[in-house]
C-alpha cells in the first residue's frame, strides 16, 4: 500500500542533503498547513499498519534494524517527549529539555516484546492531545522556546515541523520493512 506524500521526501533511504531540504521545506510551511499535517500523523501510521499482516509487525531484515512494531514504540515515546517539550516551551519558555537515546530506549524498554497496539493507542492519544493544544494557541506562542542540549534553542513552531518530518521518516521506514518482508517471502 502506498502512502500519499505530505509534499516532501522522507524515509530511511533519503540522502542527508534531501532530508535537510525536506526539513527546511516543512519549517517554511504556514502555521495552518503545519497543524493540518501534524494532526494527520497518527492516522497516517494507523492506516499503513492496518495493511500489515501480524508477521510483518515483528519482521527485522537484520538484528540491528527495528521492525515496524519497534518503530511504532519509538514514535509513541517521541510523541510523549514532545508532549512535555511543547508544554515546557509554552509554560516555561527558555527552559531546558532532556535529550534521550532512542537506541537505549528501544533496547532497555524492550520494544520488541511490548504490545504494539498499546504503542499505537499512545501515539494516537498523545498526537491528538498535542494537536488540541497547538490549535488553541495564539500565533505568538509558537515563538516560545525550549533549550535542547544537542539541538539548541527550539521554538514551538520548529518542534512541530521537526515532528512532522520525523513521523513521515519513520512511516517510510515502516514501508521499507514491508517491501523487505515481501521480497523475502
Amino acid at each position: 500500500m502506498a502512502v500519499p506524500s505530505m509534499g516532501f521526501i522522507a524515509g530511511p533511504d533519503v540522502l542527508k542533503e534531501e532530508a535537510a531540504l525536506s526539513r527546511k521545506k516543512v519549517n517554511g510551511w504556514s502555521r495552518s498547513r503545519k497543524l493540518k499535517a501534524f494532526a494527520q500523523g497518527a492516522d497516517r501510521i494507523s492506516k499503513t499498519l492496518k495493511s500489515f499482516p501480524p508477521a510483518l509487525w515483528k519482521f527485522k531484515p537484520s538484528i540491528e534494524k527495528w521492525c515496524a512494531g519497534e518503530i511504532l514504540w519509538h514514535l509513541a515515546d517521541q510523541e510523549a517527549n514532545l508532549y512535555v517539550r511543547l508544554r515546557r516551551a509554552i509554560a516555561e519558555s527558555g527552559s531546558s529539555v532532556s535529550p534521550y537515546d532512542q537506541d537505549q530506549w528501544g533496547q532497555k524498554l524492550d520494544y520488541l516484546s511490548a504490545d504494539f497496539k498499546e504503542a499505537l493507542e499512545i501515539l494516537k492519544l498523545m498526537r491528538r492531545s498535542n494537536t488540541v493544544l497547538l490549535k488553541r494557541l495564539p500565533a505568538a506562542v509558537w515563538k516560545r522556546t525550549v533549550n535542547h542540549p544537542e539541538r539548541g534553542l527550539l521554538t514551538v513552531d520548529s518542534l512541530v515541523g521537526m515532528n512532522i518530518w520525523h513521523l513521515e521518516h519513520h512511516l517510510g521506514q515502516m514501508l521499507k520493512r514491508q517491501r523487505e518482508w515481501k521480497a523475502g517471502k
